[in-house]
């Protein structure tokens, strides 16, 4: 064996292999579509290897989740977590600017919480003096001192305008209107004085229910909870299993006594509970038509 041919297998074991690569493209295909993004073609000298690295091929893809104004996206966090802190002690303590900016914070699952679900509607005059002036109410929240946030909305037709404002009135104020406007006869907003007047019968919970409605109010030792048909429920503070009964004023939860005098508080998700309650209505009226 020569010595020339015993150099070059030596050099061949120590030589990466070789491997098969695509043709350059030298046509138009879009290697550079974007044309502050060349591409680059890259060499080996050892081995005679060639690259070419196309940094931009094609569209570069949209970044996801990202808004065009994060300054607008703070603002509006921050005013959705002032409406989430607010206790249900007072109304007044409602910032309603913020509605004007984000009005879908009117419906801030912490307010309407607070509302009767047969409360929450936007009523309208049915009977305007005016045909061409027009106005609606909405019952946004009610606080624990018996007052009422509503939104009023009015519309002038002639003028082609149209405006809205919040404003505070008593709940029973509210709740007038309300009924002039269509609502139920019997509808209530202030339910805390139904129990002083009589018109809410007062019992004890029994062992192994389960009771849901909103808590309307806490007097001395005892939380009142409004579970419909004119019946309230007076648990005592001292059976519940919760640090701060306060904070459910005014909130629709469940309290169960499944195995004696202790009372399991759960908050429920009140848009959860309407949500399901168009499906299961829905789907009774498939039923239905199919059975026809």
């Amino acid at each position: 064996m020569k010595i020339s041919d015993w150099k070059s297998k030596v050099q061949a074991l120590f030589r990466p292999t070789r491997r098969d690569h695509a043709p350059l493209i030298d046509g138009p295909r879009g290697l550079s579509a974007n044309a502050n993004h060349k591409p680059v073609e890259i060499s080996i000298l050892s081995t005679g290897e060639r690259f070419v690295h196309a940094p931009s091929i094609g569209v570069a893809a949209e970044p996801r989740d990202l808004s065009a104004d994060p300054h607008r996206d703070e603002l509006e966090r921050g005013a959705a977590e002032g409406i989430e802190r607010w206790d249900g002690t007072s109304v007044r303590d409602i910032d309603t600017e913020r509605f004007y900016d984000y009005p879908h914070l009117e419906t801030h699952t912490a307010l309407q919480a607070s509302v009767p679900v047969q409360a929450r509607a936007e009523f309208w005059n049915p009977a305007p003096q005016n045909p061409a002036y027009r106005s609606s109410i909405t019952v946004l929240a009610i606080d624990q001192l018996g007052e009422a946030l509503v939104k009023q909305y009015v519309v002038e037709e002639g003028r082609d305008a149209e405006g809205w404002s919040y404003s505070v009135m008593s709940a029973d104020r509210a709740a007038q209107i309300l009924r002039d406007y269509g609502a139920a006869a019997d509808l209530q907003l202030d339910i805390a004085d139904a129990l002083w007047d009589g018109s809410l019968a007062v019992q004890p919970p029994a062992i192994g229910a389960t009771y849901r409605g909103p808590i309307v109010s806490i007097e001395g030792d005892s939380a009142y909870q409004n579970v419909g048909d004119e019946i309230a429920i007076e648990h005592k503070l001292g059976a519940l299993v919760v640090t701060n009964p306060q904070q459910y004023v005014g909130k629709e939860v469940e309290i169960s006594y499944p195995c004696g005098k202790v009372g399991l508080v759960r908050q429920v998700d009140i848009m959860a509970l309407e949500s399901t309650a168009l499906e299961r209505a829905g789907a009774e009226k498939t039923s239905t038509a199919l059975e026809r």
